[in-house]
């Protein structure tokens, strides 16, 4: 019976998972959460079979687990893998919340911080298969220049494809649960900006194109200074356009 459940909602979870698919996952189990689909008290089935029927590696539902873990939406045991009531997500994870409803200067201040260190990390760390998924993403950026929202999709993208790059599993999560956030705030920066400075998209391309290629080098101080002066210039946009 409680594998109905999930199974009644495969074809949700499964729809549109993108590249960063288990920040994807991450959102679309905190839906069924939340919205009461997926009911407290709820034991997810075996790994094996959760990944078998989403079509995905285990690794990657791992992943997705770790971050509804860490935000306090499931709780894991030797008795399984179950949902957590929504008092007790309040209570367990209170920083996913604050994100969503943090004011536009703390978000601002947070991006500045903890995506510098981000850069940093993903230069020191990045596999060669990562630095492909962030190039490609880069290219994407480049090729959906005119369009705004497609282009702002690819540059969340690319952020959070450097997450994925740091093999951090803290830092991965903390990306995700700020993932909705960070792209309003994009949205925001480049329809403000974009009627008073036409360039605001090529700069942005420029900033990319340089913390590309410091990971690229494993140039972390590089990679650490320009993406500082990529939210620093973010954060100017959003404030006074």
């Amino acid at each position: 019976m409680q594998k109905d459940i999930l199974l009644e909602n495969v074809d949700f979870l499964k729809s549109d998972l993108g590249k960063n698919i288990s920040q994807n996952l991450f959102q679309k189990f905190k839906e069924l959460i939340l919205t009461g689909k997926l009911p407290e008290g709820y034991m997810l089935p075996n790994e094996n079979v959760v990944s078998s029927a989403l079509g995905i590696g285990r690794s990657t539902l791992r992943e997705a687990y770790t971050a509804l873990a860490v935000f306090g939406f499931i709780r894991r045991s030797k008795a399984g893998t179950f949902i957590n009531n929504i008092d007790n997500i309040v209570n367990i994870a209170p920083f996913s919340i604050t994100v969503e409803n943090s004011d536009l200067n703390d978000l601002l201040e947070f991006r500045f911080m903890l995506e510098a260190e981000t850069a940093s990390y993903a230069a020191k760390r990045a596999t060669p298969e990562d630095i492909e998924k962030i190039s490609e993403s880069y290219q994407h950026m480049i090729e959906y220049k005119d369009d705004v929202n497609l282009f702002v999709d690819y540059d969340s993208q690319f952020h959070m494809l450097l997450s994925d790059a740091t093999h951090n599993k803290l830092l991965i999560s903390t990306m995700i649960a700020a993932k909705e956030s960070f792209e309003r705030c994009i949205r925001v920066a480049m329809r403000q900006s974009l009627t008073k400075n036409p360039r605001v998209i090529d700069v942005t391309i420029d900033l990319h194109g340089k913390i590309l290629e410091a990971i690229k080098r494993q140039d972390y101080q590089t990679a650490y200074s320009v993406m500082r002066e990529h939210i620093s210039y973010v954060n100017l946009t959003v404030k006074y356009g």
